[in-house]
């Protein structure tokens, strides 16, 4: 194919994915300007993308106080936050050893941004904590053996186990009058953490969660009951990203919850 050719069937589409960034990014409350700048680089928003900060409502980012990221891993997703929304305040849950040295070394300058080394769980105390060769899989569930094979190779593998500090989502953000934003990323653990919660989902009004719609651990709970749960709290779905797989059954998504009273008057928005 001759370039000139090529070129007519690449730049149409360019400026069809520039449009949908670009719109996109006025959706979230970015002004039409700079919108259209930083709407040019691809990687930025997929960056947006991969911390599905885009699913959001506009009326949660525009006024970002506290966030949680739980389960915080390299720290993408509090990048990501800090870089477009500037929240007043970040806690950043990891307690995966292999992780936590690098995310204080990312952050320890920033005042606004507090790492804790600890597992977010039921209760305070201590607890086992399963590592896989992939640090992102590690969990305080046991990985079931029956789904290594819808990961890639050598992913899945249990290479350890050592006991970790936890802490509950009540007594992690006690002393915060509102969280904007939790972002609940524990490996089939979320379960346990919202269903022991009482304080702190009374003052959370979003919640960006994973989940599952295969069983990943032992005793884990997927999407049917964790979307009960949640709406038992009254909070309601409002986006669900694309589901992963590959190939084969799909496995999981990201699932954005909005407290119901804030949730019945985003239907206003534009």
């Amino acid at each position: 194919m001759a370039l000139k050719e090529l070129a007519k069937l690449v730049i149409p589409h360019g400026i069809c994915e520039y449009s949908v960034r670009r719109h996109e990014y006025i959706r979230l409350g970015v002004g039409s300007v700079e919108a259209s700048w930083i709407a040019l680089s691809p990687r930025r928003y997929r960056e947006l993308d991969d911390a599905r900060l885009n699913l959001l409502p506009r009326s949660i980012l525009s006024g970002l106080r506290t966030c949680v990221d739980a389960g915080a891993h390299a720290g993408n997703w509090t990048q990501t936050l800090l870089d477009r929304f500037k929240p007043k305040r970040v806690i950043a849950v990891e307690c995966e050893p292999r992780l936590v040295g690098a995310l204080r070394t990312r952050f320890g300058a920033l005042p606004c941004v507090t790492v804790v080394d600890a597992a977010l769980a039921e209760t305070e105390g201590r607890a086992g904590f399963h590592q896989l060769r992939h640090p992102a899989g590690s969990s305080l569930l046991k990985p079931r053996a029956d789904v290594t094979g819808e990961f890639l190779a050598n992913s899945w593998d249990l290479i350890g186990t050592l006991e970790v500090r936890t802490v509950s989502y009540d007594h992690l953000v006690a002393g915060e009058e509102e969280i904007s934003i939790l972002k609940l990323d524990i490996q089939g653990a979320e379960m346990r953490v919202l269903s022991n919660s009482h304080e702190a989902l009374r003052k959370t009004k979003c919640i960006i969660l994973e989940v599952t719609f295969t069983s990943h651990y032992e005793n884990d709970f997927g999407f049917p009951e964790l979307h009960q749960f949640m709406s038992s709290r009254e909070f309601g779905l409002y986006r669900l990203s694309s589901p992963y797989h590959r190939g084969g059954r799909v496995l999981y998504a990201d699932a954005v919850y909005v407290r119901e009273d804030l949730l019945r008057g985003l239907a206003l928005e534009p």
